[in-house]
C-alpha cells in the first residue's frame, strides 16, 4: 500500500530506473508508471525499504553492503539486518555481500517463484497476482513485455533438439540441449505464468500441465538460489535435459530470450498462462514471440491421419484430410507435433523466416 506521497515518489523513481532495461515498465500515456503498477511495487517496498533500493544499482549489477552502508549513512550489520526479509523473499538481490534492485524480468515474476512469498503471504500473493493481470493484460504492458521499440520479439521458440531433421547444420540456439549446453549453473523454478494463475484461480491448465520446470541459468540462477527457497533447487545439467523432454513429451512449447548468446533463461509455456504464448493464443499480438526457425514436416507416406498432432498444437496450424497438413503461416517451429507422433511421420525441417539478433548466419 503507498501510505504517503514520498512513498509514491521513491516508487516512481524506484520504476523509472528500469526504463532503458530490457522490458522496461508499464506507462500511463505521459509515460509515467501506472497506478496499479506503484501500488504493485508498494507490495515488495514500505517506505523505509524504498529509500534504500532507490541506492542499489539493477541487476546484474550489484554494490557491496559496505558501499552501500556508507552512501546511506548506517551501520553495515544494520542494514544486513533491515534488508533481511526483503532479501529473502527475493525483492532485493542479494549475492553473497553484494546487493541489487530486481530487473523487469524479476519484478513482474519474484512473487510467484518462491514458496515464502505464495504461501507464507497468501492474501498479499493475490493481490500481486491480481495487480499483475491488471497492469499486463488489461493495461497494455503485455506489448513491452513481449516486443522491443523496434517490434523485435523479445522471446523465441526452441524447436525439440531429438525431433530435428538429421544432418543439418543449424545455429545453436534453435536445439534446446545446445542452449543448455552454454551453461554450468542453472535454478529449476515454478512457472511464474502458472503459478501466478494458479494464485488468483484462474488457471486453465491446472490438471493438465507441471508447474516445476522453468530453468534460471547463470547468474541469474545463483541469484535465486542464494535466496534459499525450499522449492528452487540446483540440478545437474543431466537433469536439466530430462526435465526439457519430459516438459515437452506433456505439451509445453520450449522458449528462450531472442538473442544468439547469454539467453538467461529456458521456459517451458503453456498457451493458456504464458505471457509470450498468450500474445498469439490470447492477446492478438502475431509478433508476441519469434517462431523458429523450423517447420513442421509431414511424410505422407508414414501419415495414417491419427489426430494426434492437431490435439498437440496450439496453434491451429494443422489440419487433417487423408493426410495431415500444416500452414506455415500457423506454425511456430516447436516441434511438438513430432515428439508424440504415433508413426515417426514428423520431421522439423528447416524453413528459415526470422533472424536472430546477434546471431551468425551458417551457410
Amino acid at each position: 500500500m503507498i501510505v504517503s506521497n514520498g512513498h509514491k515518489e521513491d516508487l516512481i523513481t524506484i520504476a523509472k530506473k528500469l526504463e532503458r532495461k530490457s522490458q522496461s515498465y508499464p506507462k500511463d500515456v505521459n509515460g509515467a508508471p501506472t497506478e496499479t503498477y506503484l501500488e504493485y511495487l508498494s507490495l515488495m517496498y514500505d517506505p523505509e525499504i524504498a529509500q534504500v533500493v532507490i541506492e542499489l544499482p539493477v541487476f546484474p549489477k550489484t554494490i557491496s553492503i559496505i558501499k552501500l552502508a556508507k552512501k546511506l549513512n548506517i551501520d553495515k550489520l544494520e542494514l544486513m539486518k533491515k534488508l533481511e526479509e526483503t532479501t529473502k523473499r527475493g525483492f532485493i538481490i542479494k549475492l553473497g555481500k553484494s546487493y541489487s534492485q530486481l530487473m523487469p524480468l524479476f519484478v513482474y515474476d519474484m512473487p510467484f517463484l518462491l514458496k515464502i512469498n505464495y504461501e507464507d503471504h497468501k492474501d498479499e500473493a493475490k493481490k500481486f497476482a491480481y495487480l499483475s493481470r491488471k497492469f499486463y493484460t488489461e493495461e497494455g504492458y503485455y506489448k513491452t513485455w513481449q516486443n522491443s521499440r523496434k517490434g523485435v520479439p523479445r522471446f523465441r521458440v526452441l524447436t525439440v533438439s531429438e525431433e530435428i531433421e538429421p544432418d543439418r547444420e543449424i545455429i545453436p540456439i534453435e536445439e534446446v540441449n545446445s542452449v543448455i549446453d552454454n551453461w554450468e549453473d542453472f535454478a529449476v523454478i515454478p512457472c511464474p505464468c502458472r503459478k501466478r494463475a494458479e494464485v488468483e484461480g484462474i488457471r486453465e491448465c491446472k490438471d493438465k500441465y507441471p508447474i516445476h520446470n522453468c530453468i534460471l541459468f547463470g547468474p541469474y540462477a545463483k541469484a535465486v538460489l542464494e535466496m534459499g527457497d525450499p522449492i528452487i533447487r540446483a540440478p545437474s545439467k543431466e537433469e536439466i535435459v530430462r526435465i526439457t523432454k519430459q516438459a515437452a513429451e506433456v505439451g509445453l512449447v520450449h522458449c528462450t530470450d531472442n538473442r544468439a548468446e547469454n539467453c538467461i533463461i529456458l521456459c517451458a509455456c503453456c498457451e493458456c498462462c504464458c505471457g509470450m504464448l498468450k500474445g498469439l493464443t490470447k492477446l492478438d499480438n502475431p509478433r508476441a514471440i519469434a517462431k523458429a526457425n523450423f517447420i513442421s514436416h509431414i511424410i505422407e507416406d508414414d501419415c495414417i491421419a491419427c489426430g494426434t498432432c492437431i490435439e498437440r498444437c496450439k496453434f491451429n496450424a494443422i489440419t487433417i484430410d487423408d493426410i495431415a497438413y500444416v500452414n506455415p503461416d500457423k506454425c511456430v517451429g516447436c516441434g511438438l507435433c513430432a515428439v508424440t507422433c504415433s508413426n515417426d511421420a514428423i520431421i522439423m525441417k528447416r524453413f528459415e523466416r526470422e533472424e536472430i539478433p546477434g546471431a551468425k548466419i551458417i551457410n
